[in-house]
């Protein structure tokens, strides 16, 4: 991959279909190498660290109460327009990067040919009294009342199982726990954004909704509501959890494969992670 700017990874083969991945949070752009290297016969692909990881700038705003998706873009556009693609582009978002293709998706900023999300955690469209609302609004308010690393077991665990981030080794918990005041900043973004259900039935183009079987409430109500709203899309369940896209990576990568080899009438092969890793 080539950084073009920090945090900001062009791979694929320039001239072809473009194509924007974007990665949850506690996370970076790596988590699609192994996506990547199916991809890069066949497309041109910008692969992003979001604001406060990988080797992306920091959130500037000292208040992270505030901090909104229109924060998160700007770099990314510029990126895109410095890149200067002529073709419409497939977009790949995990999580809070699925609920920032939404976003991409609904405004219309770029030329969107495709989308391909997994469990976009656009809590915003929970509405106030579901139960679904209530317990990420738990997770969240964790994020504010407890310690550092607290509040990053916390929310680690939430999204795998209790104790999960116990048992990581001390490096690991200490690189996630200094992300935690960018994960209260996707919280932010996420329960505050505006763009709603009616929004996304604007969102044409074809879409795969794919969700893990083992996910939480929160994740499976959104992407519930989201099954209705889209008008064009293919819903997936796998035999994983939210983070399915790193714990799962072959049986997720076969899927958004397949989509794109039908969307682009392209022999797109999957290529298992373990290959990848060489």
């Amino acid at each position: 991959m080539i950084e073009v700017q920090p945090g900001l990874y062009r791979t694929g083969t320039a001239g072809q279909s473009p194509v924007l991945l974007l990665h949850s949070s506690q996370s970076n752009g790596g988590q699609w190498r192994a996506l990547l290297n199916a991809l890069a016969p066949h497309f041109d692909c910008l692969v992003v660290d979001l604001l406060g990881y990988g080797k992306a700038p920091a959130v500037s705003t000292a208040e992270p109460h505030l901090f909104r998706f229109r924060d998160e873009l700007p770099r990314i556009m510029n990126a895109i327009q410095a890149l200067n693609w002529q073709q419409p582009v497939t977009l790949i978002g995990h999580s809070y990067g699925g609920a920032l293709a939404l976003k991409l998706a609904v405004e219309k900023s770029i030329d969107v040919r495709s989308l391909v999300v997994f469990e976009p955690v656009a809590f915003h469209l929970l509405e106030a009294n579901e139960a679904a609302r209530l317990e990420i609004e738990s997770i969240s308010s964790q994020m504010v009342n407890k310690d550092a690393k607290a509040a990053t077991a916390a929310f680690v665990d939430y999204w795998n199982q209790p104790g999960y981030f116990a048992a990581l080794p001390e490096k690991i918990q200490q690189a996630m726990t200094l992300q935690a005041g960018k994960v209260q900043c996707d919280f932010a973004a996420l329960m505050g954004e505006e763009y709603d259900l009616r929004d996304c039935a604007s969102i044409r183009q074809p879409t795969l909704l794919l969700q893990g079987q083992y996910t939480q409430n929160s994740a499976r109500t959104v992407a519930h509501k989201l099954e209705v709203a889209l008008p064009a899309v293919i819903s997936r369940t796998l035999p994983c959890g939210h983070m399915g896209p790193i714990t799962h990576v072959d049986a997720v990568n076969v899927e958004i494969l397949e989509f794109l080899a039908a969307v682009y009438g392209l022999d797109v092969r999957p290529q298992k992670a373990s290959e990848a890793r060489g």
